[in-house]
């Protein structure tokens, strides 16, 4: 996870809440920064890798990022020990939107669907908070962060 401290605009999205909340969190108190690194990734695709920021390690059944870039914005989606993160930050903007769900390593389909809806949410809510219409996010396809053991 990316350690940086930043002022954020978190996502509160919960199970039974259907509307999106926007709630602004000072930085001392948040553990999420911009996936600046991203912005170097190819645009226009998701990329995916283990750890983008480390390289490009193949992605791990109970580890994987994927990132995406429109050259403005960037958006991290992480698979960790049974956590997802969703991170996205747009240039020039102060603020970070982001949103955590805990799904567990053998996530249900219903849950990978979850994930990329839970993405693009994120994108909107980044696009209230710095008050801009945001590039188009292509779909997460969100088998993408929770690869077999084989594969």
């Amino acid at each position: 996870m990316r350690m940086t401290w930043v002022a954020a605009a978190a996502l509160g999205i919960g199970t039974a809440v259907l509307a999106q909340e926007i709630v602004e969190i000072p930085a001392d108190e948040v553990d999420i920064s911009k996936p600046e690194d991203l912005y170097k990734l190819p645009p226009g695709r998701w990329h995916l890798a283990k750890q983008l920021w480390a390289g490009s390690e193949p992605c791990m059944p109970t580890q994987c990022e994927a990132g995406f870039t429109s050259g403005d914005l960037v958006v991290s989606a992480e698979h960790n020990a049974g956590r997802v993160t969703i991170i996205a930050a747009l240039r020039g903007c102060p603020s970070t939107a982001f949103s955590e769900l805990d799904i567990g390593d053998k996530a249900s389909g219903s849950e990978r669907s979850k994930v990329a809806k839970q993405v693009q949410r994120v994108v909107k809510g980044l696009g209230k908070t710095c008050k801009v219409t945001p590039p188009t996010v292509p779909a997460l396809t969100g088998d993408w962060l929770f690869p077999d053991k084989a594969a």
